[in-house]
């Protein structure tokens, strides 16, 4: 309620002012064009425009800007995530590889290294041969 108040005040000093300075005239002078007896208010209503529209611009490149800003933070936080996990991923698959060549290499040294029977039966052979 107390917005409206103000509001309407501020409407009734505005109006108040723009009566007063109907008659007062002024020469402006816009890019090397000179125009004579223009109301005062006019060029002061059209400079708040034009620093309005002109607020209103600066304010939509800088909420342009923070929300680019934005989506590069977000982006890197993404690709910072996915480098992290790709890192996880890479270490899981190394150790595997070390558990399977690690499994593998017990097979291959009981392939390689003979039983106690063949060794044994190496150390004898001459007696358990039968081609001799």
């Amino acid at each position: 309620m107390g917005r409206i108040v103000v509001s309407v005040l501020l409407l009734i000093v505005v109006a108040v002012l723009v009566s007063f300075n109907l008659t007062f005239t002024t020469s402006v002078n816009l890019f090397g064009s000179r125009f004579d007896q223009v109301p005062v208010m006019a060029v002061a209503l059209l400079s708040f425009a034009t620093g309005v529209l002109f607020s209103f611009l600066l304010y939509i490149g800088r909420f342009l800007h923070t929300k680019k800003k934005e989506g590069l933070a977000r982006r890197a936080k993404e690709v910072g995530e996915r480098e992290r996990k790709l890192a996880e991923r890479e270490t899981e698959a190394s150790r595997a590889a070390e558990a399977a060549e690690a499994a593998a290499q017990p097979a291959a040294e009981n392939a390689e290294k003979p039983s106690p029977a063949r060794t044994w039966r190496a150390r004898f052979s001459r007696f358990f041969n039968p081609d001799r």
